[in-house]
């Protein structure tokens, strides 16, 4: 008898850890290698260390954006030529923006992200955006792009 109750005990463990482990453990992508690369960019962002969030866009992003060491080619009236860090702590002196991961996919060396910005500057307080990320050479992921989805109120 006192067997039968260590084995259902043994059991009852082994269940819960297979349910603990497959039926709650939906992170929708947030633990691929895409999706903890996309959580580092929404730390840094949040945390407004602005270097870490240049080191993590790509070349060519930077590029399209002008956002290189000289910073933006024509800087508007004036504005100082900058470089990436100090155009993102210009540009986000007012309403704390504050972005939050929803969910990602990977699929081989490519990556999706979705974002939630909240801002007291964006019409009914939040957008979505599609973050792209791509693996590099080195093993490293870049964030290729960022589009705005939605706009509260759109």
């Amino acid at each position: 008898m006192r067997r039968t109750w260590i084995g259902i005990a043994v059991l009852a463990v082994l269940c819960a850890g297979a349910i603990a482990g497959c039926g709650g453990g939906d992170d929708n992508g947030k633990d691929t290698e895409a999706g903890r690369a996309a959580q580092r960019y929404v730390d840094a962002y949040n945390d407004r260390d602005f270097e870490t969030v240049c080191s993590m866009l790509s070349e060519s992003y930077k590029e399209e954006r002008q956002l290189g060491p000289g910073g933006a080619v024509e800087p508007e009236e004036g504005e100082l030529r900058t470089g990436c860090p100090q155009y993102f702590d210009e540009h986000t002196s007012g309403a704390t923006t504050t972005l939050t991961l929803l969910d990602a996919e990977q699929n081989g060396q490519v990556g999706t992200a979705h974002i939630r910005s909240e801002s007291e500057d964006t019409p009914g307080g939040e957008a979505e955006l599609s973050m792209g990320l791509a693996r590099e050479p080195g093993g490293s992921w870049q964030v290729t792009d960022l589009t705005p989805l939605t706009e509260a109120g759109s």
